[in-house]
């Protein structure tokens, strides 16, 4: 096994998208505790105004992932979204491109060899077609909940996360917890996200495209070790899309 097929079997796209959605930097809260609605409310307006964030239809982002493991190369990251639930995220190591399209309620995995231009494909199961459908409202969801899919956030009271206190947050769907967000007493910035499947990631520094505020790099950790950086390098909101980038190839077109 190569180098490439290692990082890719290791971490290959589908995991990014079991963790890829953060969007940060919130504002002061009251000083006593506020209830959920204020802290989500105060949140979005923090990244932007409702206009700004009602009004993203379309993200175009570029950036790379760098491992923790100096053994594995870095990977070049690129993900087309589009509201309410289409999504395209192409990861890159070496020669190999792993491709993820969802769109509406079908979804595909591709695995292409740029050298031996030859591509494997198989449809996403249905926990993946959920798994991508949740990161991709993300996206856009800018910390409301997804009330078509009884989505609801319940507060859990402050705790103390790497010496910080935080008001965490619980976002719920039907019999599982899927996101914890903890965000600090003093600021009510985002401290750490953490999914159901372990993975923690908390967002550094912060860039602003047409009035958002999006997050310059996001670490992620399992079990207190890092796993990987994805790095930002540029974030398009709202760009014309080309034509048919969320169309699922049929076994002729591969």
């Amino acid at each position: 096994m190569n180098i490439s097929d290692r990082w890719l079997s290791e971490s290959s796209s589908m995991k990014f998208f079991l963790i890829l959605c953060s969007v940060t930097v919130l504002s002061p809260l009251l000083a006593q505790t506020p209830s959920v609605s204020e802290i989500v409310s105060r949140a979005r307006a923090a990244v932007g105004s409702e206009r700004a964030l009602t009004g993203v239809i379309t993200l175009n982002i570029r950036g790379t992932l760098e491992p923790a493991d100096p053994r594995l190369p870095a990977a070049k990251l690129r993900i087309i979204a589009r509201k309410p639930c289409s999504q395209r995220m192409e990861l890159t190591v070496n020669d190999i491109v792993e491709t993820t399209i969802l769109h509406g309620k079908s979804g595909c995995l591709m695995r292409s060899n740029l050298l031996t231009e030859t591509t494997q494909m198989r449809v996403l199961t249905a926990p993946e077609l959920d798994r991508v459908a949740y990161a991709t409202r993300q996206f856009f969801s800018f910390y409301r909940p997804h009330k078509k899919s009884n989505e609801r956030i319940h507060y859990r009271g402050i705790v103390d996360y790497r010496g910080v206190k935080c008001y965490q947050l619980d976002y719920v769907l039907p019999e599982r917890v899927t996101t914890t967000r903890l965000f600090s007493v003093a600021d009510a910035s985002l401290v750490a996200e953490k999914i159901d499947n372990g993975v923690e990631s908390m967002n550094v520094g912060t860039q602003t495209v047409d009035g958002i505020n999006f997050p310059k790099k996001i670490e992620y950790y399992e079990d207190g070790q890092k796993l990987h950086t994805v790095i930002f390098t540029e974030i398009i909101v709202n760009q014309p899309l080309e034509r048919g980038v969320f169309n699922i190839p049929k076994a002729s077109e591969k």
